[in-house]
């Protein structure tokens, strides 16, 4: 087994590996685009194990800053983990998950963090090589009864790339005191929409008149599905949900992603039901093992509850 990186493969090789073990695509022209707008990039862009000539697992590490109790900090991230069906429980993954921990502590950082789900097999392998679940992910329910009116002078309009810039002054107002990851920085956006120009079709802008008072994300094809619901004023924040359930006829209205105990109360005020946790999850890694499990969870806020991670953040 050799570990190389994207540079060193055959693109049509990541494709076809992403596509058989992850169900989808990483075409060459998205990793450029990625490559050319986000700095927090890793040099050779991802890992890959190679054995008898065939790629077999592939790790993307990058950089990230996360705010913590003791202030912000650059942590390692790992994201794009996949292992060829073939090659599952041979130790593959975790080789190439090492190498890029190598990586993190040859720039000096002292944690990595990914995202993944409970109910992948994945998961377990994560556990075993010491990262540490951080915090219970929610979803919030609601009962919409019928289509009402609404009056307000709220409206909302898709967001365009001109309106990234308002995005990010309005999520560090509201996440003002929260911790975990709520230190976006100005490239994130941009090469999320890089990988997947769609994505920026999810965003809402929230106006009154015509100044913006907050963001939301949505999955336009579900009736009422709300996602980082980012209102600083809590005025518009309740005129927001509102206005969202009003425009559906009948259904479940949905928040996903709950986990700030902000955003908790707030849902709950109004007439919200958390339920959970779901399986998703963020787990953090200590790379020189010196933090404790127990001072990594108070380091990102979750015994306080000032833990916080949106859906902008899944990685």
């Amino acid at each position: 087994m050799r570990i190389v990186t994207y540079d060193e493969v055959d693109p049509r090789a990541v494709r076809q590996l992403c596509a058989t073990a992850a169900g989808w695509d990483l075409p060459e022209d998205h990793i450029r685009k990625i490559r050319r707008v986000d700095p927090r990039c890793f040099d050779g862009f991802a890992l890959y194990a190679v054995e008898d000539g065939k790629v077999v697992t592939q790790v993307i590490p990058f950089r990230m800053r996360v705010r913590l109790r003791s202030g912000e900090e650059t942590v390692g991230a790992i994201a794009g983990v996949c292992s060829h069906p073939t090659r599952w429980g041979q130790g593959f993954a975790r080789a190439t998950m090492q190498r890029a921990h190598e990586w993190f502590l040859s720039e000096g950082l002292r944690l990595a963090a990914l995202t993944t789900s409970r109910n992948i097999r994945g998961y377990r392998i994560y556990e075993k090589m010491g990262y540490v679940d951080l915090a219970p992910f929610y979803r919030a329910y609601r009962s919409v009864p019928g289509k009402r009116a609404h009056p307000s002078d709220l409206r909302f309009r898709q967001a365009s790339r001109d309106d990234i810039p308002t995005i990010g002054r309005l999520f560090r107002e509201y996440t003002r005191g929260l911790l975990g990851w709520t230190a976006r920085e100005p490239s994130h956006i941009p090469s999320l929409i890089a990988g997947d120009p769609k994505l920026l079709e999810r965003y809402r802008i929230v106006l009154r008149g015509d100044k913006p008072v907050g963001y939301f994300r949505t999955h336009p094809q579900e009736e009422v599905h709300m996602e980082e619901l980012i209102l600083p004023k809590i005025e518009d924040y309740r005129e927001a949900v509102a206005l969202a359930e009003a425009r559906a006829p009948h259904g479940l209205a949905n928040v996903n992603w709950v986990t700030a105990r902000k955003d908790q109360e707030r849902l709950q005020r109004l007439g919200y039901e958390l339920d959970g946790p779901i399986p998703d999850a963020t787990m953090v890694l200590s790379l020189r093992g010196d933090v404790t499990p127990r001072s990594l969870l108070e380091e990102f806020g979750v015994p306080s509850g000032t833990f916080a991670q949106y859906p902008t953040e899944d990685f």
